[in-house]
């Protein structure tokens, strides 16, 4: 005669490990909520674009600028809203035709910045973006 034991894991052991996998990921999406992203997309018909405005939590950003068009450029700013002065720029970059280009740049804690977007004037087949990421 033969017994057959059965030993069957403890679900105790299961919850800590879930529990530090829920804890992880809501930090990681507290994260990414924390950081502001301005983006201005060039459409065909247009040749600049500008992104709405936001606020830096930390002292870090950066620029993304992107280009979908057959033989245009677009040349993209981080831009720092000043009230009372022109806007000045964080940082700029160019993006050639079917590229795209990252750059960083150091941000002040609750300083406005967005995004501007410009390719060639009369360009009307292009589709180009900035973005500005600061945390």
């Amino acid at each position: 005669m033969r017994i057959l034991i059965i030993n069957q894991p403890s679900k105790k052991k299961k919850l800590p490990v879930v529990a530090s996998l829920l804890s992880v990921s809501l930090l990681a999406a507290s994260l990414a909520m924390a950081a502001g992203t301005s983006t201005a997309s060039i459409r065909p018909g247009s040749s600049s674009a500008t992104g709405s405005t936001v606020t830096a939590t930390g002292s870090s950003g950066s620029l993304t600028v992107s280009s979908a068009g057959p033989t245009y450029y677009v040349q993209g700013y981080a831009k720092r809203s000043i009230s009372f002065f022109p806007d000045t720029n964080a940082a700029s970059i160019t993006a050639l035709p079917a590229r795209t280009v990252t750059t960083g740049f150091s941000a002040t804690s609750g300083n406005k910045y967005y995004s501007k977007a410009n390719t060639q004037s009369g360009a009307t087949s292009i589709y180009g973006e900035a973005k500005t990421k600061v945390n």
